[in-house]
């Protein structure tokens, strides 16, 4: 007898083949038979006639650790309701692990660290702690290169030594070991701008020898966006190793083109392989934190050096200047989240400087003053073109890039962007289904075992005998998102069973009070 039976569906493996109209057995967690299954007997039954049936999807963009949602919201409703079983987090060169010093400095531009206590240094003690949290959703880590480096420079803009390196080096080394996936890079945050490619390379040595993965948040995303593709290109060809790179996506109208001529490196690049891979996420609209609209020597040193920068009188004209040149960055943002500050989110840009009587310029830098910092801000302006030229890409992989949320986060005056309930659900449903960007097979594929084998997933992302029973089921004609930048709290239609380790996490409308969620440690080789 099995656990659960799934008949009458169609099942899409996820290795892009050819869907079959097969039944599934699922015991103890796991995958144990396929075929036609009619006769045999289950705890539970499922009736998947007109249905789709396929592997969890993988985001491999999550940021649930990054807003600390893993210990606040650990039930990820937001995520299974939209057929996520896998979150990767770790990403933009912050992760909650290692920590030399115990610090979370390095995420501070998301989320007040101080609302946690820390009881673990390394990774083995980070996943364990995890693994006693009970997640709902299985969870792996890269290692943020910006936490590690921070311990050692403390803010301040410099190179490190030889001998620092080589310590965060053997850290690195330690870390895959115990289960990290790699290491991941935010060239764009001033916490990294003195990261220079020699350094990158460095670190690329001790994880191509692990056989893990380097991700990286693009250095630039609006004008210097070519020269910030073609820095992560130099490493994947001086490294030779995987290289993933973060929300892939160049900001503003004079930027747009620039978009095309990079999907034309990385395919060069890549020579027919698959060495470098880029996600994305489905929406015109962006969220990041404020400074990012800053020149980058602004915030270099940390909150205390932006401050000062801002209340000189000479370094303010000279900030108010250049961002200037670059309004189309700004002029229509929306404050997401301004932390204890309240009363600025849900606001344009545009509504506080009328309050105020101020220009859109002193506006901004007034709000990065008052709410210390911690502010994400949501943007419009990416170009739904480039989008779909990115979806249809061989080398693209589709991610949340949001954390972990439920529908009473908006009551608590905590405001997301629509991908955090949306993403996966208006991939399927908009650019597969309604677009024809791509077929079922491939679409399904591009969230499944395309992603397992990238980041080195193993018994994962695929429907196969003996592997980790990550199972969705949804309806093909309703599958799609719900959730508006005014509105981003409703949750998709069309997922109608999500199982995750062979447990029945979601079923006809109902969320079980269950996780049955792992802690996911790359496999040593």
């Amino acid at each position: 007898m099995f656990d659960i039976l799934i008949k009458n569906g169609k099942v899409f493996d996820g290795s892009g083949a050819t869907a079959k109209d097969i039944d599934i057995g699922i015991k103890n967690g796991k995958i144990v038979e396929f075929g036609d299954l009619k006769d045999e007997k289950a705890i539970t039954e499922i009736n998947a006639e007109n249905r789709f049936i396929c592997p969890g999807f993988i985001d491999i963009d999550n940021e649930a650790d990054h807003y600390l949602d893993i210990f606040t919201l650990p039930s990820a409703d937001n995520l299974i309701r939209q057929g996520i079983c896998t979150v990767i987090c770790g990403n933009s060169g912050a992760s909650l692990a290692p920590l030399i010093s115990g610090s979370l400095a390095s995420i501070q531009r998301w989320a007040d660290s101080n609302r946690i206590n820390i009881n673990w240094r390394e990774i083995k003690g980070f996943l364990s702690f995890l693994d006693k949290k009970k997640l709902a959703v299985n969870f792996a880590t890269l290692i943020g290169w910006g936490t590690l480096r921070s311990e050692f420079t403390q803010g301040e803009f410099r190179n490190l030594t030889k001998e620092e390196l080589e310590k965060l080096k053997l850290v690195v080394s330690l870390g895959i070991e115990q289960g990290a996936l790699g290491v991941s890079f935010g060239l764009g945050y001033a916490s990294e701008q003195m990261v220079g490619i020699s350094e990158i390379l460095e670190v690329a040595k001790v994880v191509k020898d692990k056989n893990g993965y380097l991700a990286f948040h693009l250095r630039n995303q609006a004008e210097d966006f070519l020269i910030s593709v073609q820095e992560i290109i130099e490493v994947a060809e001086k490294g030779q190793l995987s290289i993933e790179i973060s929300h892939l996506f160049v900001e503003g109208k004079p930027n747009f083109e620039n978009f095309a001529e990079a999907l034309k490196m990385i395919k060069k690049a890549n020579k027919g392989t698959e060495l470098i891979n880029f996600d994305l996420f489905p929406y015109d609209s962006n969220a990041k934190v404020l400074y990012l609209i800053l020149p980058e020597w602004v915030a270099i040193g940390g909150r205390e050096v932006l401050l000062k920068n801002i209340n000189d009188e000479v370094m303010r004209k000279k900030i108010i200047q250049d961002i200037k040149r670059k309004k189309y960055l700004y002029k229509d943002i929306l404050i997401a989240d301004s932390g204890q500050r309240w009363w600025f989110s849900g606001k344009t840009l545009e509504e506080i400087a009328n309050g105020f009587n101020m220009t859109l310029e002193e506006a901004l830098l007034k709000v990065i003053e008052t709410c210390e910092d911690r502010i994400v801000i949501f943007t419009k302006n990416l170009l739904e073109k480039n989008i779909e030229d990115g979806l249809k890409s061989p080398y693209s992989f589709i991610s949340s890039n949001s954390g972990f949320s439920d529908i009473e986060s908006g009551k608590r005056g905590i405001w997301v962007h629509p991908r955090t309930f949306g993403t996966f659900p208006k991939f399927l449903g908009h650019y597969v289904r309604e677009k024809e960007l791509l077929s079922w097979e491939e679409g399904i594929h591009k969230i499944t075992g395309k992603v397992a084998k990238k980041v080195g997933l193993n018994n994962r992302g695929l429907l196969k005998k003996d592997f980790w029973a990550d199972v969705v089921i949804f309806n093909p004609k309703r599958i799609n998102d719900k959730s508006t930048l005014k509105n981003p709290f409703q949750y998709p239609d069309g997922i109608e069973t999500v199982i995750i380790n062979g447990g029945l996490a979601y079923h006809k409308g109902i969320l079980t009070e269950e996780r049955y969620g792992r802690t996911i440690r790359k496999i040593k080789n």
